[in-house]
């Protein structure tokens, strides 16, 4: 009695382990999670905070510094020997002070007036720079958003295929019972009945490799929305079935949403502008340098000097001279890498371009495919009904059913997965487009 209630416990506790572990998603929730959890994008969010950083740094540089030193330093007792004795006196004379400590402090602050333009481009650089990093995040964000539609739709094609096979392995089982019994009392022959047991083991192989294939995007799923690895994901699969094609603009219409919106493409012009704002700091080095200058000094010798308020002020000018002839190397070095950014940002829209004309071809592809496929899933449903009542009427053979049977089931998978691929498709011209955030409703 007590083994039977530990049993009874046990399989409780199981139960309700298993079922904490399984989660239902739909694809906002699933997009949420990614984005939450995502490695990739918490390294673009590292990189921004440290633009962020770098330019509240450039900016710190147009402010004054100021230093304060001090010490405080135990001496002997020095001997000083002076020979400035006057008339009436020897050829010099002994001072020995009684010193035995030194103190001092001093305070010094620099005020840069003019340092050739370099402080402020280096500020208006480091704000270029900063701006390209907040759109890397925003471009990573619709990344992440994408692989996570692409996963969901790819596990969502597995998950229905399952469903399909499952069907197909029941009507198949019902067969096999059927045709076991009427082997049995002579209605058929022995080997109709192995053709139907055939069918029923393809169909339990094929639904062993669909499990799998599940059980592995199951898991990588949930790697890519940060869950654990024992979770189950569950999607409504009916909800996606129901989907509709996406009405699609012209191409010259992606196009221009690209040139607007991409952020890549944004963060690239950006870089361009702080690569420019390099060439007028190499620049900056041919020009003088202008500060403003105090300080203050308090020190306090016992028994010789004691000195406060000792207040400075002034202009310092300083000008590198080798600069003339130094500095010509660096301006060609910011140049070029000016033109390097240029280049590459034209290189960048061209590709862009290409995407997106072939985003567009793909799409309206994935719709022609779909519409053939749904007619083909109709057509092929309707045979296997005639063939099906054709055989029970012994108009048609068994192999002509279960040909039938067959040729069903894989063209409503090639029907389910059309969908899905037709969807992942147009999610993938929006985000080419810059426009996929608007099109999930994802907040920038």
């Amino acid at each position: 009695m007590k083994k039977s209630c530990l049993i009874a416990l046990m399989g409780f506790f199981t139960f309700t382990l298993y079922a904490q572990d399984e989660q239902h998603l739909n694809l906002k929730e699933a997009v949420e999670l990614g984005l939450e959890n995502s490695k990739s994008l918490k390294v673009a969010y590292a990189s921004a905070k440290e633009a962020e950083a770098k330019y509240s740094e450039s900016k710190m540089d147009q402010y004054p510094e100021l230093s304060i030193s001090g010490a405080h330093m135990r001496v002997n007792k020095p001997h000083i020997e002076t020979h400035l004795g006057g008339e009436g006196q020897g050829e010099g004379s002994t001072v020995t002070p009684d010193v035995s400590s030194v103190t001092y402090g001093m305070a010094d602050l620099t005020q840069p007036l003019f340092s050739g333009f370099r402080i402020r481009n280096a500020v208006k650089m480091s704000e270029y720079l900063k701006r390209a990093s907040e759109l890397d995040v925003e471009n990573e964000k619709e990344e992440v958003v994408f692989n996570v539609i692409s996963a969901y739709y790819n596990f969502y094609k597995l998950l229905s295929t399952q469903n399909l096979v499952k069907q197909s392995l029941n009507e198949a089982e019902e067969r096999v019972k059927l045709f076991t019994s009427l082997e049995a009392n002579g209605v058929i022959t022995r080997n109709d009945l192995l053709k139907a047991q055939l069918q029923k083991s393809n169909m339990e192989l094929n639904l062993l490799e669909v499990n799998n294939n599940i059980d592995v995007a199951n898991y990588n799923l949930g790697i890519l929305l940060g869950l654990e690895d024992a979770t189950i994901i569950t999607i409504d699969t009916a909800e996606i079935s129901k989907l509709s094609a996406n009405e699609v603009n012209e191409i010259t219409y992606y196009m221009e949403q690209a040139g607007g919106q991409r952020n890549d493409l944004e963060a690239s012009k950006n870089r361009e502008l702080a690569a420019n704002n390099s060439i007028k700091i190499a620049k900056g080095s041919y020009y003088p340098s202008l500060a403003l200058t105090a300080g203050y000094v308090d020190a306090h010798i016992p028994n010789v000097a004691t000195i406060t308020n000792a207040v400075n002020v002034g202009l310092g000018l300083q000008y590198n001279l080798s600069s003339l002839y130094k500095g010509r190397s660096h301006v060609q070095q910011a140049q070029a890498r000016a033109d390097q950014a240029s280049i590459m940002a034209d290189m960048q829209w061209d590709n862009v371009r290409r995407e997106i004309y072939r985003d567009y071809a793909n799409y309206q592809n994935e719709l022609k495919k779909l519409q053939t496929l749904e007619v083909a899933s109709s057509q092929a449903t309707e045979n296997y009904r005639i063939t099906n009542n054709s055989y029970k009427n012994s108009v048609a053979l068994l192999t002509d059913v279960l040909e039938a049977q067959v040729q069903q089931l894989q063209a409503q998978v090639n029907e389910m997965h059309a969908k899905a691929d037709a969807t992942i498709s147009y999610y993938q011209l929006a985000k080419d487009s810059g426009i996929l955030s608007e099109e999930v409703n994802i907040e920038k």
